[in-house]
């Protein structure tokens, strides 16, 4: 049983940095950047760093990279690729559910890629059911263990 002291720890947040007002991502350079209104200092904008992800299903089945694990750790490669399989305790819906998470090194973009020439639309109508991609602002502030209620509460006026 989960305790009412750990709902709202949970809600408060686990990271102390303050004053951000904001957290945007720039497509073009896939940089994410925290903007900070300090008091007595002014707007400030720090560059920050995240790892890519997506949440996915067994893809066995699909063709993908034509069922070469051969083509798929080429690919891998050229894309920064990491993929791990996410404890399911042996839980039959959950190794029905998305059982990896896969991660790019090397950005967003390369992230969407490594399953588009592997065959996958990722946001294709067909597939889409099997991964959960989260935007790269919601990323940061998952992997960041970010506070979403502080920055929301700081950019109301």
């Amino acid at each position: 049983m989960i305790t009412q002291e750990e709902i709202e720890k949970f809600l408060a947040g686990n990271d102390p940095e303050e004053h951000i007002v904001a957290i945007e991502y720039d497509w073009a350079s896939e940089n994410i950047f925290k903007i900070k209104e300090i008091p007595g200092k002014g707007k400030e904008i720090r560059k920050d760093t995240f790892t890519p992800f997506a949440w996915v299903g067994d893809l066995h089945g699909l063709n993908f990279y034509k069922s070469s694990k051969a083509l798929q750790k080429e690919a891998m490669t050229k894309h920064g690729i990491l993929i791990e399989k996410l404890e399911t305790g042996g839980n039959e819906r959950l190794e029905k559910g998305l059982k990896f998470i896969v991660k790019s090194l090397k950005g967003y973009r390369d992230l969407i890629q490594f399953f588009k020439e592997g065959g996958i639309d990722p946001h294709g109508e067909t597939t889409k059911e099997y991964f959960l991609i989260p935007s790269p602002v919601e990323q940061y502030l998952f992997k960041k263990k970010k506070d979403c209620l502080r920055v929301t509460k700081n950019t109301m006026i």
